[in-house]
């Protein structure tokens, strides 16, 4: 049985997975999940942190669920599981995927719904639905096809083999692999650094590019030109803009946090 706790501090959400038996991707967990993202939704959370304890962050499904599974009852399934997905894609603010150990199936897709993966080295990932004469059911190969490319993604989904961090970071799909003793402070580290950075500009990034995949470069260009203004009025931005003029564009570019960004 695996649960799902939530902490909220200066503007990060952290949810751990928190697996007592198989690590794997249940209907009570998925609940779980999709409670707490929404409860970060309602904090105003300005980043989220996605992690797992204990040694593997999610093996995938739950294969026994699947035996003597009707088409109606796993459409029921997995288009609840969907949405979980879909929830943390619509958060408006950065969202990180820790994962260490295994991430294979539904736990790979519940990482690509992350905007940034941060791997423990050694961990190993796949899309291992194939093995079982499936899909991935909650979209992992056009997720994969984003990050990597439609060739790379149908290999991995094809193959349905196991992958390092180093070769998913070498194809754009892991953001950065980590040392094991160094991975549950960079996690925090980088997830911290973004609850405390410009949250209006993330949203507009966010929301751009969300339509860049929708509808294409143009109408991404047009909505761009519809919001990116309206930051230059933030206090985040004028504040910025103060310290750069004072201290210098090298200076500025020189030290990793030149303004406290306040998220307004």
């Amino acid at each position: 049985m695996s649960s799902v706790t939530y902490e909220f501090e200066d503007g990060l959400a952290v949810l751990t997975l928190c697996h007592e038996g198989a690590p794997v991707l249940t209907s009570s967990l998925m609940d779980q999940l999709i409670t707490q993202v929404s409860k970060a939704r309602a904090d105003e959370c300005r980043a989220l942190l996605l992690r797992a304890d204990g040694h593997i962050f999610l093996a995938g499904a739950d294969v026994a669920s699947f035996k003597g599974m009707s088409e109606a009852e796993a459409r029921t399934m997995f288009t609840d599981f969907m949405s979980v997905v879909h929830e943390i894609e619509r958060l408006e603010v950065p969202t990180v995927a820790a994962v260490q150990g295994m991430c294979l199936g539904g736990g790979l897709e519940m990482s690509l719904a992350c905007d940034l993966i941060l791997a423990q080295k050694g961990t190993m990932f796949g899309q291992v639905e194939a093995r079982l004469g499936g899909v991935t059911f909650l979209g992992g190969t056009q997720r994969l096809a984003e990050r990597c490319g439609t060739s790379r993604a149908l290999d991995i989904t094809y193959s349905g083999s196991l992958y390092t961090a180093d070769a998913f970071a070498s194809w754009g799909i892991v953001s950065k692999v980590v040392d094991v003793d160094n991975f549950e402070t960079k996690a925090m580290s980088l997830a911290t650094s973004l609850a405390s950075g410009p949250t209006a500009a993330h949203r507009v990034t966010k929301r751009v590019l969300r339509t860049a995949r929708a509808d294409g470069i143009p109408e991404a260009d047009a909505l761009l030109l519809q919001l990116g203004p309206a930051l230059l009025e933030t206090a985040d931005m004028q504040a910025a803009v103060d310290v750069m003029l004072t201290k210098g564009s090298r200076d500025f570019m020189a030290d990793p946090r030149p303004v406290d960004f306040r998220g307004e």
